[in-house]
């Protein structure tokens, strides 16, 4: 890896920077955790709105005192709480941010480029999520960019074969329940129709595009880290990405590669989850959350919330404020009293907390990345409910590739999806949480175990960050 420090003796220092939503700031963190743990100074760059946000993970990062350290460094931007990818106007918002936070990043680099400082050396790298002016700023500063892609390996290879997709009329996807399997994309298993992304149902030339380039831009990208591991996605998945951009290697899943210091929250975490989970049954709750960014009907929340007092099955609910559309806080207020003696509702939860805690038996999932790798680390079988970008991609590798979960029949529908009823609602968890459903215990719990191998010495990903910060060192 080419660099434009080259000092002898002084410690890599990479600047890191995430698109700025919490599903992305997260694994941000857990990387730049794991890499300074192994002797790297981090410059963590993000939005002055988000950083405000972050006040006490900063603290936390100083207290910890990883071997190369974390410093933090702030450019003009979007607040995560702002973005919600149900509404398109917020979409756009987010779109027109990503672009504005160039000229300032760029700025920021040079900077710190420039800096003669003994406690902080010159950039040796920029690790960027995915902006499309990213390859740009490097070129121009003359920092090496690094790729770090925080959804899987198999959403890249989709990404790539999206002109094929285009060509034999596969997308925009207008029925999702027609029984049609996408057969030519190489690394994948046969791919049904109602697994592609959700925004591939409307067509949009110039958002196929993006996506085109920017999975196309790692074949010229030194490296390309991704938040998975090889024994998950599977080895020819991974060759298939190989192809592509031949340093391109599974680093994750990263929360667990740093003991004790999986917290990477921007908001605050309602910790009477836990302690109400010590008083349940072991094996015996259904966590629901659906993430930072998706959102409900009301309708659809109703049936969600009839089914769950139909069942009385103990469970926890993380309803984060404005994620239920149209709900009104009297109602709300109305369905805790309601299931306030089997089921627990807060905003925001200590997610991995909650997962690994023995009463913990099933997670209802909107299928993002992270929840995805915290659950099979947790070994807690998935619920799925996927809402946006690829979580139906997700779904489908949950349900079909890894057998570790169920999903809804609305998966398969049409776009938007119908409100699903509360009679199927009920059914499906019912079989979900029942002893049916051992077979998704027994195979979530082996994947556990080897993402657990993967992080440990000698493991697959440990071994490839190792790689990569040993490129780093010497370049």
């Amino acid at each position: 890896m080419g660099s434009s420090t080259g000092a002898e003796g002084l410690a890599p220092h990479a600047a890191v920077l995430p698109v700025p939503t919490q599903g992305h700031i997260t694994p941000f963190l857990h990387l730049s955790r794991a890499l300074a743990s192994r002797g790297f100074v981090i410059t963590f760059i993000n939005t002055e709105a988000n950083h405000r946000d972050l006040k006490d993970i900063v603290s936390q990062e100083e207290s910890f005192g990883y071997g190369g350290g974390i410093r933090f460094e702030t450019v003009p931007g979007i607040q995560a709480s702002d973005v919600d990818f149900a509404v398109p106007e917020k979409r756009g918002m987010l779109s027109e941010a990503v672009m504005e936070m160039q000229a300032p990043v760029e700025s920021l680099l040079i900077r710190n480029m420039a800096r003669d400082d003994d406690l902080v050396p010159p950039v040796s790298c920029f690790i960027s999520d995915m902006f499309p002016w990213s390859a740009e700023v490097a070129r121009r500063t003359g920092i090496p960019e690094v790729k770090f892609w925080t959804a899987s390996a198999s959403c890249v290879l989709l990404d790539c074969s999206f002109p094929r997709m285009l060509e034999k009329g596969d997308v925009p996807v207008q029925d999702r329940s027609i029984e049609k399997y996408i057969t030519y994309v190489d690394g994948l298993s046969p791919l049904p129709i109602w697994g592609l992304p959700r925004d591939l149902s409307a067509i949009d030339e110039s958002r196929f595009a993006r996506r085109y380039a920017r999975a196309k831009s790692y074949a010229t990208t030194s490296w390309v880290l991704v938040n998975s591991f090889e024994e998950l996605e599977g080895s020819a998945t991974f060759q298939a990405l190989r192809d592509i951009s031949p340093k391109a290697i599974a680093v994750g899943p990263l929360f667990t590669m740093v003991p004790g210091s999986n917290k990477a929250s921007l908001w605050k975490e309602d910790t009477e989850s836990l302690s109400w989970l010590g008083k349940q049954s072991p094996g015996s709750v259904l966590y629901i959350s659906l993430g930072s960014m998706a959102t409900l009907s009301f309708d659809q929340f109703k049936e969600f919330s009839e089914g769950l007092t139909l069942l009385q099955r103990p469970f926890i609910w993380a309803i984060r404020p404005k994620s239920v559309a149209g709900m009104e806080p009297e109602f709300l207020e109305r369905f805790k009293e309601a299931v306030r003696s089997f089921g627990l509702v807060v905003s925001w939860a200590p997610q991995v907390d909650i997962l690994r805690h023995p009463s913990t038996a099933g997670f209802l999932s909107h299928c993002g990345w992270n929840s995805i790798l915290e659950s099979v680390a947790s070994a807690v079988p998935m619920l799925c409910w996927p809402c946006v970008a690829e979580q139906n991609l997700n779904c489908k590798l949950i349900v079909e590739d890894w057998k570790i979960g169920l999903k809804f029949s609305c998966v398969t529908m049409l776009d938007p999806p119908e409100v699903m009823a509360r009679d199927e609602f009920v059914e499906v968890v019912e079989r979900f949480m029942g002893t049916d459903s051992e077979h998704l215990r027994i195979n979530v719990k082996k994947l556990s175990e080897e993402a657990r191998r993967a992080v440990s010495s000698g493991g697959s990903s440990y071994e490839n960050l190792e790689r990569f910060a040993q490129a780093v060192k010497i370049s």
